[in-house]
């Protein structure tokens, strides 16, 4: 696809930053960027997330993040040694190539050393993104496509979801005639992949669109849809809060397993309440106080606060169902959460 020399420049010039602070960098090291999109992107590297974040318990492997939440990791298919994690300088390649929307995000990518568990490939959830290993060295191509797909469902989650009149407007310009995300369903007709699949599509870079195909060949190009590029960017533009109605608060994993990451949609309070602290209290189901945070993280318009499963006198709660009420300014959210068993 054409790109024009404006985007072409600005692009070399981020991707020549990225390559020179790569080289400064050791591989246990995270590397943070900054594009021309707004997004501010750390990738993580599988030596880091092997230094930090690994916890082995009952025979079995976990990433286990402050942001992230956790991600169980596979140690049956064969030794990590013999798996190739993914070059962190050709992921910043792939970020630094997207263009043509505006977002003020931060994500976390995560390049696993081992494959998860649950899904056995790359995936994304909510701000972050963790990237699968392979059993050897992965094309440019591959890995611009994958992380700019992933990216995409980061994007939908930032703009679109919560937003039920969004979803509305991209079905119906889209021609998609409801809302199918179900597990059965085939995976390029599910709307998530396909709006991730638009995304990567109209704003990746040449690496990730050079196929010029989508996920469901049955769907017109996105590039042919008149108006779908202009109606994606404005959303992207304007991520906004969730509507009336849609409950402002969400919890990451949800059961969790030793971490659980809590979230308070800020909607067009964000800017209002920056400097504000956030709180989050931990109740059973009797409604007796169990836990009381108020230490946060505020990006994307969210708040968020990490539980891991403790009471007020530092040891771990039983399993069970919870409620929590999460605060930030004059924004609050409530819910229930499960604890598992570790």
């Amino acid at each position: 696809m054409s790109r024009s020399t404006a985007n072409d420049a600005r692009t070399l010039i981020t991707m020549l930053a990225i390559v020179a602070l790569t080289a400064a960098a050791s591989a246990a090291t995270a590397l943070s960027i900054e594009t021309d999109t707004g997004l501010r992107v750390t990738i993580h590297t599988a030596e880091e997330i092997a230094e930090h974040w690994l916890v082995e318990s009952a025979g079995r492997t976990w990433l286990q993040h402050p942001v992230a939440g956790e991600v169980e990791l596979d140690t049956s298919v064969q030794p990590w040694s013999d798996l190739t994690p993914i070059d962190p300088e050709l992921v910043a390649d792939a970020v630094a190539a997207m263009h043509g929307f505006r977002i003020d995000l931060e994500v976390e990518i995560f390049l696993l050393p081992g494959f998860p568990a649950e899904v056995f490939s790359s995936f994304a959830r909510r701000e972050s993104v963790f990237l699968a290993p392979g059993f050897a060295t992965q094309a440019p191509q591959t890995i611009s496509y994958t992380v700019t797909h992933e990216l995409g469902h980061v994007l939908c989650w930032a703009a679109i979801d919560g937003r039920p009149d969004r979803w509305r407007a991209y079905r119906d310009l889209r021609g998609l005639s409801s809302q199918v995300d179900a597990a059965d369903i085939p995976h390029a007709e599910r709307n998530r992949e396909i709006i991730a699949e638009d995304i990567r599509y109209l704003f990746g870079g040449f690496l990730a669109t050079a196929s010029g195909t989508i996920e469901n060949p049955r769907l017109p190009l996105p590039g042919s849809v008149v108006g779908l590029r202009d109606l994606l960017a404005g959303f992207l533009a304007a991520p906004g809060g969730r509507q009336n109605g849609v409950s402002p608060s969400r919890v990451y994993p949800n059961p969790c397993r030793s971490q659980a990451l809590v979230e308070l949609d800020l909607g067009d309070k964000a800017e209002k309440y920056a400097t504000a602290g956030t709180v989050l209290e931990i109740y059973d189901i009797r409604g007796r106080l169990i836990q009381r945070l108020e230490d946060g993280r505020l990006a994307g318009g969210r708040a968020t606060v990490t539980w891991d499963g403790n009471g007020r006198n530092g040891r771990r709660v039983a399993a069970g169902t919870y409620l929590y009420r999460i605060q930030h300014g004059q924004q609050s959210g409530t819910g229930r959460l499960v604890l598992l068993s570790r």
